[in-house]
C-alpha cells in the first residue's frame, strides 16, 4: 500500500511535469503566431484590428509611416524570442534534471512572467477593439497562472529554506568583568 508521503511525492513530480507541459504548449503557440505574423506580407499590419493598433503606435511615436512596417518586424521578433525563452526553459531544465539530479525553476518563474507581460501587452488591440482577441489573451494568461501554480505545488515550498540556520555566535562576558 502507498504511504502518504509517496502519494504527496507523486502528486508533486506530476504537478512539476504538468507546469513543463503547459509551458510547451504556450511555446508552440508564440512560436505558431510568429511564423504566422513572417508569414504575412505586411506582417500583423494587413489584419484588422492589430493593424490600427500599430499604425496609431507609430504615429503616436511620430515616426515615418514607412518604419510602421519595421515595428511590426519588430513584434514578430518579439513573439519569437518570448517562445526561445519558454523552450529554453524546458531545456534549461532537462538538462540540470540530467547533469546534477535535481532542477532549481527560478528560469520557469521568469519565463512565465515574461509570457505574462507579452500577452497582457498584446492585449491592447483587444481592449481597443473588443470581440475574440481578449479571448485568447486571457487564455494564455490563465495558462501561466495555472503554470506557476503547478510549479509552486511541485516544489513543495515558496523559498526554500536555508540550510543549516544561521545561527548566532553565544555571548560571553570579557574576563574582566565576570564575577567569581
Amino acid at each position: 500500500m502507498m504511504g502518504w508521503a509517496t502519494l504527496s511525492n507523486a502528486l508533486q513530480r506530476s504537478a512539476r511535469i504538468a507546469a513543463y507541459l503547459i509551458v510547451l504548449l504556450l511555446a508552440v503557440n508564440w512560436a505558431v503566431c510568429a511564423l504566422d505574423s513572417l508569414g504575412r506580407p505586411f506582417f500583423d499590419i494587413g489584419r484588422p484590428a492589430v493593424g490600427d493598433v500599430i499604425i496609431s503606435i507609430v504615429g503616436a511615436f511620430s515616426l515615418a509611416p514607412q518604419s510602421a512596417i519595421l515595428f511590426a518586424l519588430l513584434l514578430v521578433c518579439l513573439k519569437l524570442m518570448v517562445g526561445a525563452l519558454l523552450l529554453a526553459t524546458i531545456l534549461c531544465a532537462v538538462y540540470e534534471r540530467l547533469r546534477w539530479g535535481s532542477c532549481d525553476d527560478a528560469m520557469l518563474d521568469v519565463a512565465l512572467l515574461v509570457s505574462a507581460l507579452a500577452s497582457a501587452a498584446s492585449a491592447f488591440p483587444g481592449l481597443t477593439h473588443g470581440g475574440e482577441m481578449l479571448n485568447e489573451i486571457i487564455g494564455e494568461l490563465m495558462l501561466c497562472l495555472i503554470a506557476s501554480g503547478l510549479a509552486i505545488y511541485g516544489r513543495g515550498y515558496l523559498v526554500k529554506d536555508e540550510l543549516p540556520r544561521p545561527t548566532r555566535p553565544q555571548e560571553t562576558a570579557p574576563a574582566f568583568i565576570r564575577v567569581a
